[in-house]
């Protein structure tokens, strides 16, 4: 029985497929060409892109151009985006009209001495498994075991870099489909620790924030042995979870912290404040550089480009500030 917090889709094949991306202007008999086409020159399509991180593990695959990428950007919009709404209000990222600075806007809380438990999850995008698509298409969005195993296909690559003997496969970084397959795929576990932080800072005004792979928690006049204990609580609930959704927190240094508004608190690059938002010490670095720069003699084209810049981030500033 289809879980009733998922997509309703029932695609039985690919020709379901077909007409759900099909539109005016692009009949379902070329939508059904592009998908056959894709399934045909998969391998060819995809490229590792120049800013990967092999030290990291991290490989960035690039569609762009081809048949692949108008695929997935179809699949993106047509079959998954018009299901955003289903999402709990504190999921953003890869998510219509949900960016970071709300994700930031979301934390701040009614009472005072708030105090930041932030986090992240460690390579998010290769802990989602191939496995794990085909489920959530077959067995929480009710579609058929050929058109799951055609759109986990089409979804994934093999993890590292490109013609590497493994055969494990993810959600690929950089494919269109892939922020909101990384929600969907994990949105069981993720509503559990929505249950966990609101049993756990009862009475403390708690709020969470997930934007892709960044995980904030505040609340108000909590000690930071408590909030430690919260994050054991949050680290066992991901690593004690179903097998195939286990997840891993990154333990780097200043990836996993605890701070409070008397140390100054920064989420996704933004300092929250009592009752406020402010850009964050690296959008504020650049600003300032900036501004410096233009004080020296350039040419006329160089100075147009940092005008144009300084333009962008004031912008940034205001749209930031004005939340």
């Amino acid at each position: 029985m289809q879980n009733l917090r998922y997509p309703k889709l029932f695609i039985r094949s690919k020709n379901e497929l077909a007409k759900h991306i099909s539109h005016e202007g692009f009949s379902k008999e070329d939508a059904l060409f592009l998908i056959n086409d894709v399934l045909k020159n998969f391998d060819r399509y995809w490229k590792d892109s120049k800013h990967s991180d092999p030290i990291k593990a991290k490989y960035i695959r690039n569609a762009k151009g081809t048949n692949l990428g108008l695929l997935l950007q179809k699949i993106n919009t047509m079959v998954l985006a018009p299901h955003d709404k289903m999402l709990p209000k504190f999921i953003f990222g890869g998510i219509k009209d949900m960016d970071h600075v709300k994700a930031a806007r979301h934390l701040l809380g009614s009472k005072r001495k708030r105090t930041l438990l932030k986090t992240d999850l460690k390579r998010f995008f290769e802990q989602v498994s191939h496995e794990r698509v085909f489920d959530f298409f077959r067995y929480k969005c009710g579609c058929d075991d050929r058109a799951s195993k055609v759109l986990a296909y089409l979804c994934c690559v093999p993890l590292g870099q490109k013609h590497s003997s493994t055969k494990e496969k993810s959600i690929a970084r950089g494919f269109a489909t892939s922020p909101r397959l990384s929600v969907w795929c994990n949105l069981d576990i993720f509503i559990k620790l929505d249950r966990l932080i609101k049993g756990a800072l009862k009475g403390n005004d708690p709020k969470l924030a997930i934007y892709v792979d960044d995980i904030g928690i505040t609340a108000s006049k909590v000690s930071r042995e408590k909030m430690e204990g919260v994050l054991s609580e949050v680290e066992k609930l991901f690593l004690n979870s179903d097998k195939k959704q286990k997840l891993i927190l990154n333990k780097e240094k200043n990836k996993t912290k605890i701070t409070s508004h008397e140390d100054g608190i920064e989420y996704v690059g933004i300092n929250l404040l009592r009752n406020k938002l402010k850009v964050g010490r690296k959008a504020k670095s650049k600003r300032d550089k900036i501004k410096k720069e233009l004080k020296k003699d350039m040419p006329k084209e160089e100075r147009f480009s940092l005008r144009k810049k300084q333009r962008a981030m004031n912008n940034y500033k205001r749209y930031v500030e004005s939340t």
